[in-house]
C-alpha cells in the first residue's frame, strides 16, 4: 500500500485550455478537486510533484489547500498523446474510513511451466477494479502463475492472499491471463490485423450501398 502524502495546491482563477496551456508551460499542472458534498474547485500543483506522485504510485494525498488538510484520492489522470507530459488531474475528497472503488493494476508472479515449454503468456486484464478503504488502496494486485501450463488460465477466482478488507470487484469468471500454444497466438494476432479478411469486409460494404439504395 502506497503511503499518504502532503502535497500543497493552490487555488486556480484562470479556467480554459489557454489558460490550461499557459500554466503547463511554467511546470504547473491544473488540477480540480470535488467530492464529500462540496463544491469542485479549480487548483494547481508542480509539475514536478505531479509526476512524483504518478512515478511513486501514490494514490491518496493530504492536500493542503489555502491551509486546510483534506484527504484526496489521485481519480484521474489525463496526459498528452505520447503520454510524456500530464495535461490535468482529478482529486477526489474522501473519508479515510471510507469505502471507494478504484482501478488497481495487475503484476504477474512466478514462472510459468507453460511458457518454459515454449506456450505464449496470454495477459487479457492488466488492472482489476476493487473495493476498500481509501487509504488501504494497494499498489498492484498479484497473480501467481507459477502453475500455469499450455491451455491453463488463471481467473479472477483464482485470486489468494487478498488485503484484508478488499473486494474484487470484476466478474470471478473473468480470465487474466492464460498460457496458449506459440500457433495459436500467432492465429489470434493474424485475425485482429485490419483487412485479414477482406472478402467479409467487402461483403459488408456492398451489402450497406445496396440498402443505401
Amino acid at each position: 500500500m502506497s503511503t499518504i502524502e502532503k502535497i500543497e495546491a493552490s487555488s486556480r482563477s484562470g479556467i480554459g485550455s489557454t489558460a490550461s496551456r499557459r500554466l503547463r508551460t511554467e511546470g504547473i499542472v491544473p488540477a480540480n478537486l470535488y467530492g464529500h458534498k462540496k463544491g469542485a474547485v479549480s487548483i494547481q500543483i508542480s509539475g514536478e510533484v505531479a509526476h512524483h506522485l504518478i512515478k511513486d504510485g501514490t494514490r491518496v494525498v493530504d492536500l493542503e489547500l489555502n491551509g486546510e488538510v483534506e484527504n484526496a484520492l489521485l481519480r484521474d489522470v489525463q496526459w498528452d498523446t505520447f503520454s510524456k507530459h500530464i495535461m490535468h488531474i482529478d482529486f477526489l475528497r474522501v473519508d479515510p474510513n471510507e469505502r471507494v472503488q478504484v482501478e488497481v493494476s495487475v503484476v504477474n508472479k512466478g514462472t510459468s511451466p507453460g511458457v518454459l515449454e515454449g506456450g505464449l503468456l496470454d495477459q487479457q486484464l492488466h488492472s482489476l477494479e476493487v473495493e476498500c478503504l481509501a487509504v488501504e488502496i494497494p499498489d498492484s494486485i498479484i497473480v501467481k502463475i507459477g502453475k500455469l501450463k499450455i491451455g491453463d488460465s488463471f481467473h479472477v477466482s483464482d485470486l489468494t492472499d487478498l488485503p484484508k478488507g478488499l473486494e474484487v470487484l470484476t466478474p470471478q469468471d473473468a480470465v487474466i491471463t492464460s498460457v496458449v500454444e506459440e500457433r495459436r497466438a500467432a492465429v489470434a494476432d493474424t485475425e485482429d490485423v485490419p483487412g485479414a479478411e477482406p472478402e467479409v469486409i467487402n461483403q459488408g460494404s456492398d451489402d450497406a450501398e445496396s440498402g443505401d439504395k
